[in-house]
This record gives structure tokens, C-alpha cells and sequence, in this order.
């Protein structure tokens, strides 16, 4: 065979072979990937809507003061924002330095490196309260605190009726200590909020006030000259079995041991907030 015939040869086959490749199928497209969600941020809100929810409980728990009965009806006329998780190291760091703000709180032994995203602990109710100024918003209310806790289906815990000590952040489990906000998936309420049922206990706006046509109304925590203030939720300090999300507690004013808290705010300032932006 001569050269010149071979040299034709494979030009036709290099052909052959470029017109095939040519005429293959594309690829198969690649399935859509469904992603979760992002996790929110410390400082991100919630929005929790107006209505009527059953606020407290008849089902008394041994050894309670019974402070959290009768269950009532308690109507939101407005909705509002909260905090999605506890105010943290990081967020209260950047508070005093930006502000210049001089506490009264010992925080800072429940603080050091790498604990930014814990909650900041050991707080006075009016450090919390300037704290939330700051940022412009406000405490929650006990009633506010506790619909964003049991979520829309009014629940005992966030995850349900029965208590599961592997669930949240109480003297339950090996951890002893505050830990990363949201670190507990289960421990978020129907409206996502976490950490409702374990970390810190909270502080609310309120006093704490006996409830209507509560048995317990002559307890001393009720009584005036005490000016206890009501803190919501179990901690890692507490044993969570003897607690629900319905649980109450009072401190004064300058207590501080195991305390935090998150903010809240009223809805309609966000949307005039938005409103004046716009001008």
C-alpha cells in the first residue's frame, strides 16, 4: 500500500472519529441539589404573629409552688420580633466596646477566648435592659417570652409534651455549662426559636405577678416588698425534668447567677423603620 493511500486512510478515520464525537449525547443533567437553609445568625429575629395562645398550666408538677397555674387565655394583639437565640459573648463584647457602657455584672469569669458565640451569663436585669436599648429593642414579656417558646402547637417543650433530657442544655446532660447558642437542634419551638428550654435562664420585662385566680397568690414570691422579676426557662444549671416551658421563676432586680436573656420588639417600629429608610 502505498503512502499516499495510507495517508488518505487516516484522514478518513480521524474523520470518522471527529463526526462520531460530534454526534454524541450530551450528559445527563445533574439532579437539583435541595440545600438547607442557613442558620440564622446571633442578633437575627423571628417573627411571632398576633392571636391567642393558652399561657401557663393546671398540670402542676411535684414539689412546684404551683406559680405557673391556672392556664389562661392571653391574646397578642400585635405581632413582634425575638431574638432567635440568646444574646451572646460576641454580641455583648462589641456592646461595651462600642458604647462605652460601665456594668455592674460579673460576666466576665463565665467568659474567655473561642466562647463568643456562648450566651453572656451572670447578667443584672438593668444591664440586660441597656444592652437591648442599645441594639434598639426591648425585653420580651413574660407572655411574649412564652408563645415564642411553645411555638404555634402551645407545647410543654419545644420538641413536644415529654420531657427528653438529651434534648437541651439542662444539669441533664454531661455538659455542665452554657455552650454554643443553637447547639441543641431540638431545643427550637415551632416558630424557630432555640434554646428555650435549656443554656441560661432569661430575664423578662415583668414582674413577676401572680396569675388570675392563682391558688399560689398568697406565696411570698408574689408579695410586693420582695420586687422579684420573672425569668423564664431552665438552664444547664437546673434540673430540666422538674421544669416545662411553662415554668417560672423570680429574682431580684441585682441577681445575676446563671442569667441572660434575649430581646424582643415590637413589629410595626421595623416596618416605620423600613418605611423612613425609603424616603
Amino acid at each position: 500500500m502505498t503512502p499516499r493511500i495510507l495517508f488518505s486512510a487516516a484522514l478518513l478515520i480521524a474523520s470518522l472519529a471527529q463526526f462520531s464525537c460530534s454526534e454524541a449525547p450530551p450528559p445527563e443533567p445533574e439532579a437539583p441539589v435541595d440545600l438547607p437553609p442557613p442558620k440564622p445568625k446571633p442578633g437575627d429575629m423571628v417573627l411571632i404573629p398576633a392571636g391567642e395562645f393558652m399561657m401557663g398550666t393546671d398540670n402542676i408538677a411535684k414539689n412546684s409552688q404551683g406559680l405557673e397555674a391556672p392556664a389562661h387565655k392571653v391574646t397578642m394583639d400585635k405581632p413582634y420580633y425575638i431574638d432567635v437565640y440568646e444574646v451572646t459573648n460576641g454580641q455583648w463584647i462589641r456592646f461595651l466596646t462600642e458604647s462605652g457602657t460601665k456594668v455592674e455584672s460579673n460576666w466576665r469569669p463565665m467568659y474567655s477566648i473561642g466562647k463568643e458565640d456562648v450566651p453572656v451569663t451572670n447578667l443584672t436585669l438593668d444591664d440586660a435592659k441597656v444592652y437591648c436599648e442599645w441594639a434598639g429593642r426591648r425585653l420580651p414579656t413574660e407572655a411574649e417570652w412564652e408563645r415564642a417558646a411553645r411555638g404555634p402547637e402551645n407545647l410543654s417543650f419545644p420538641w413536644g409534651d415529654t420531657y427528653d433530657p438529651s434534648k437541651s442544655n439542662t444539669n441533664d446532660t454531661s455538659y455542665h455549662r452554657p455552650v454554643d447558642v443553637g447547639t441543641f437542634e431540638t431545643d427550637k419551638s415551632g416558630y424557630g426559636v432555640y434554646d428555650m428550654m435549656g443554656n441560661v435562664q432569661e430575664w423578662t420585662s415583668d414582674r413577676l405577678r401572680a396569675y388570675p385566680k392563682s391558688k399560689a397568690r398568697n406565696n411570698d414570691a408574689f408579695k410586693s416588698r420582695f420586687r422579684l422579676y420573672a425569668l423564664r426557662g431552665s438552664s444547664y444549671a437546673f434540673k430540666g425534668v422538674s421544669m416545662t416551658l411553662m415554668t417560672r421563676s423570680g429574682y431580684p432586680a441585682k441577681a445575676q447567677y446563671g442569667t441572660g436573656f434575649r430581646c424582643a420588639k415590637d413589629a410595626e417600629e421595623e416596618a416605620s423603620a423600613e418605611g423612613a429608610g425609603e424616603q
